[in-house]
Formats: structure tokens, sequence, C-alpha cells
């Protein structure tokens, strides 16, 4: 039975997580109104509801900003790299959760090791060079993959610790082979951390800025870098600006907000089990 002092904790918890979401989604409504304002109420930054709903605004945007290109190139580098990292590190990280010894624990460990390491710009850089794909989206995405594997591996090992071994058994016994295992009998069991690895290495590849400005030079822009061209263009016309954020974060967020379900209970299965 909750106690008094446990209301008043958890009542406490929540006005506060109350308050944290008020504080995030604030700039969200701003931009979203101040992309259908006119130049003048835009450069207010305020919550006021526009006095002329400008909804062209968008088709200019999109017109003369490039998004669709934007997104083009980004979908095409976001896609793969997440499904490269996502098929990479369940197949380490359902192998690794079997295996026993030290090999198992130390190979594991040394995929652990790289969340910690930053990314050597210079040397990858030359490494592109030399393998004659630097400037190309497959070495973009190569990249993207790699970066995302650690955090991949971490999260699916420690979600596969917990699904009882006898199903593996049962599904060898049955005649299956390891891919037939994976995908016919574990990742329907580990569709709350697939969804969660979708989603947040998503969110990272498609927001990044970094790594497409240095390695993906010329016209093959993706949407960040898209914004930022477009914003150095119109940096006094805050109702464009808001209209390119408000493009570049809708379809991430179309994706948080349906997937959520699962991202919660991913997140607390990776925490907590293994």
């Amino acid at each position: 039975m909750t106690t008094k002092r446990e209301k008043r904790v958890n009542g406490i918890i929540f006005a506060g997580l109350m308050l944290l979401a008020v504080i995030y989604i604030l700039p969200i409504i701003m931009m979203v109104l101040g992309s259908l304002k006119d130049q003048a109420q835009a450069g207010m930054f305020n919550l006021r509801l526009p006095s002329v709903w400008k909804f062209d605004n968008y088709l200019y945007v999109i017109k003369k900003g490039k998004i669709l290109s934007g997104y083009r190139n980004s979908l095409l580098i976001t896609v793969p790299a997440t499904a490269l990292s996502i098929l990479c590190g369940a197949f380490a990280g359902i192998v690794l959760s079997r295996r026993k010894g030290k090999s198992a624990g130390a190979l594991y460990y040394y995929f652990i090791f790289g969340l910690t390491i930053t990314l050597q710009i210079a040397a990858t850089f030359a490494m592109f060079k030399v393998l004659g794909i630097y400037g190309s989206m497959f070495s973009v995405i190569l990249m993207f993959a790699a970066l995302r594997l650690p955090f991949t591996v971490m999260t699916f090992c420690s979600f596969v610790k917990s699904v009882p071994q006898e199903i593996d058994e049962a599904a060898h016994m049955d005649g299956c082979n390891f891919l037939q295992l994976v995908f016919h009998i574990l990742f329907p069991v580990m569709k709350p951390i697939l969804v969660t690895n979708i989603v947040v290495s998503a969110i990272d590849i498609w927001n990044n800025f970094m790594i497409p400005l240095f390695y993906l030079p010329g016209t093959k822009n993706t949407i960040p870098l898209t914004i930022y061209n477009f914003y150095g263009q119109y940096a006094r016309d805050w109702q464009y600006v808001f209209c390119a954020l408000t493009l570049t974060i809708l379809p991430m967020l179309i994706l948080f907000l349906v997937l959520q379900k699962y991202i919660v209970e991913g997140m607390v299965a990776g925490s907590v089990k293994g």
C-alpha cells in the first residue's frame, strides 16, 4: 500500500517531469508557430498565434531551400546505415550473449570500449582516400554504422541474456539454422530493443552535421547541411528558417511518437536485465 510519503515523493517527481516536458516542448511550439507567421512576427520569438496564417511559407521553403534534395540524401544514408548497424549489432550481441568464456567477454568489452573513443577525423580521411571511397555516400554509411555498432551490441547483448537459452536449443532441434533462429524466433522476442535501436540510430544519423560536412563534399547535402546553407541565405527571414527546421525534425518526430511504446520497453529491459 502506498504511504503518504511515497505519494508526496511521486507527486514531486511527476511535477518535475511535467516541468521538464514544458521546457522541452515550448521551443518546438514557438518554432511551429513562427513558421506560420510573417517576417516581423516571426522575429519576435514569442508564443502568440499568427495574425495571418502563412501556410505558403512551407511551399516557398520547399521550392527555394532544396529541402526535398536534402531529404533524399539523408534517407539514402540513414536507412542503410541504420539497417547495417542493427543487423551487425544484433548478430554480434546474440553470439556474445550466448558464448561463455574469456574470449567472448573480451570481445564484448572491445565493442563497449568503442563508446569512449572519439572519431579520428584525419586518420579516417586518410583511410577513405587510400580505399578510394572518400566523398561517397557508401563511406559515410560505413562510418555511421561503425559509430552506432558499440551501443547496438551492448543493448542487444544485454537484452538477449534475459531470453532463455532453451529457446535456441528447441529451435536447433526443430532444424533451424542460425539465420532462421535470429529472424523467425529471436527478433520477434527482441522487438522492444530492436525498435529502440532503430529509432535511436535513425535520429542520431539523421541529425548528424559534422560527418557529412567533412566526408561528403559537393552537392550531396544531407538535411542538416541543407538547413545550414539555407540559414546562411535567409538569416533574417526567421519564418523560413522555422519552416525549414520544422520540416527537418518532422520525420524523426513522427517515428518517435509512433514507436515510443517500444522505446520505453526496450530501454528499461536493456538497462536492468542481463
